[in-house]
């Protein structure tokens, strides 16, 4: 799996309006307006926060054939947090890859029957949910479980812990994980190291890193 470390390198410590100069921002910007189109919905974008689209953009058109497991994935059906489509946690990065190639998995405990990519309804915390997919997987995505308020992951270190553990048995050697990790850990690196993952690149409590 090639990643663009030095678009991810680009980003970092530059005036956020800097972005609008390069070429792959405006592409993986339009897909995801485009995205957010498709679903029905509208998004007030802020360039400081793109979460989706830079993932999106380091791994690009080197994603086409690839196997992808998004954790967290997201629905379209209504969900209980603010008032907002962003809030409701629409599929946004596995609808975005799909319509770049990947072969993608989505995981979410609610259903989407207007998927476009295999939508799975699982509940993650339990033992035996991977049981359910068909590993091994290129990419793995968990984007919203760790730090997200309300989730089931967000004050449960052995939930936590469980989780990473089955992503690194899931993916292949060296598969890239891309995660938001809870924004209070001191050293992102050590928390993943101790799962069998070296950090590539950290933006945010945003990180890619690769299986050891």
């Amino acid at each position: 799996m090639n990643l663009d470390l030095q678009y991810l390198n680009g980003i970092e410590n530059k005036n956020p309006a800097e972005l609008l100069k390069n070429p792959r921002f405006l592409e993986a910007q339009k897909l995801f307006f485009d995205t957010v189109s498709s679903l029905g919905g509208e998004v007030d974008f802020d360039i400081a926060d793109m979460r989706e689209v830079h993932a999106v953009a380091s791994l690009w058109k080197d994603i086409d054939g690839k196997r992808v497991l998004d954790l967290g994935c997201g629905s379209v059906d209504e969900y209980v947090l603010e008032d907002t489509f962003r809030d409701r946690y629409p599929p946004f990065f596995a609808e975005m890859l799909v319509r770049l190639g990947a072969e993608v998995t989505g995981v979410d405990i609610r259903d989407n029957e207007k998927a476009s990519y295999i939508h799975r309804t699982i509940d993650l915390t339990q033992p035996d949910w991977i049981e359910t997919l068909e590993p091994p997987y290129d990419v793995i995505a968990c984007l919203s479980l760790f730090n997200a308020p309300g989730s089931p992951f967000e004050n449960d270190a052995d939930l936590c812990h469980q989780l990473m553990n089955d992503m690194h048995t899931l993916l292949i050697e060296d598969g890239l994980l891309i995660a938001t990790l809870r924004d209070e850990l001191k050293k992102p690196e050590e928390y993943v190291k101790k799962y069998g993952f070296e950090i590539l690149h950290k933006h945010g409590n945003c990180v890619w890193a690769k299986k050891e």
